[in-house]
């Protein structure tokens, strides 16, 4: 029955992101000189790994809500959006949706997110990582942030497998593409699965244009989180949500 399961639920991770695996060859196509040689879930490695994951509990929820970003700079605003909707939290009721409630990557920008950062701004350089947190919270949901120059990889590897193990509670990834031969600078999305015998997780990359969700090893992830933010000259980093 549970081997039921795994394959069920990976032919619907396939499906869910076998549109972005499709632009993979584009976005390398963009720098000659980065060499990509990552895992990612539309592979036959990356299929495989996420049969043999021992924590999935958080993916299906997130897979079935996240979308991608909008504009380049709306990989924290459609993380957020993803989450939310994955989480039992009241959701607003989007004029243009009516009658149903959804958080989208305009709603989110209430009044007390928008005296965080303004819609505007965002669309020029997008959040830091207190600004994630704080849209978080101002939403309804309860954050902590951290920045990885405050933790090490045990740290990060602990904390990913208690936040991925409980359903009410949801992890998102601050980090920099440049680290892991992505083409890109910083960027956010939410993780996972974890497969403690490759010590890797899954990252549901919100530029599905661009490039499908990755498998990173905890020190990939780590050394990408390590990379400083341009904008507040901070290492990158990692909130954990809940409800």
């Amino acid at each position: 029955m549970r081997k039921f399961f795994l394959n069920t639920t990976v032919a619907i991770a396939l499906v869910a992101v076998s549109l972005s695996g499709t632009f993979i060859g584009t976005a390398q196509a963009d720098s000659s000189s980065t060499v990509d040689t990552n895992i990612y879930l539309t592979s036959p490695e990356g299929e495989q790994l996420f049969r043999d994951a021992e924590i999935v509990t958080d993916y299906l929820k997130l897979a079935s809500y996240l979308e991608s970003e909008h504009i380049l700079t709306f990989c924290g605003p459609a993380s957020i959006a993803g989450v939310m909707n994955s989480l039992d939290i009241d959701r607003p009721q989007p004029p243009e949706l009516y009658p149903w409630p959804l958080f989208t990557q305009t709603s989110i920008f209430t009044e007390e997110n928008q005296k965080v950062k303004p819609y505007a701004k965002v669309e020029h350089d997008g959040l830091e990582l207190p600004q994630l947190a704080q849209f978080f919270i101002n939403l309804g949901a309860k954050a902590e942030f951290k920045h990885a120059d405050d933790f090490d990889a045990g740290w990060l590897r602990e904390t990913i497998t208690k936040t991925l193990a409980d359903p009410n509670k949801r992890f998102v990834a601050n980090y920099s593409r440049k680290p892991i031969g992505q083409v890109g600078g910083g960027h956010i999305s939410p993780v996972a699965a974890y497969d403690a015998d490759t010590d890797r997780v899954l990252v549901l990359d919100v530029a599905r244009y661009k490039y499908p969700p990755i498998w990173l090893t905890i020190d990939q992830l780590y050394a990408a989180m390590m990379d400083k933010d341009s904008t507040s000259n901070r290492a990158r980093g990692a909130v954990i949500v809940s409800q």
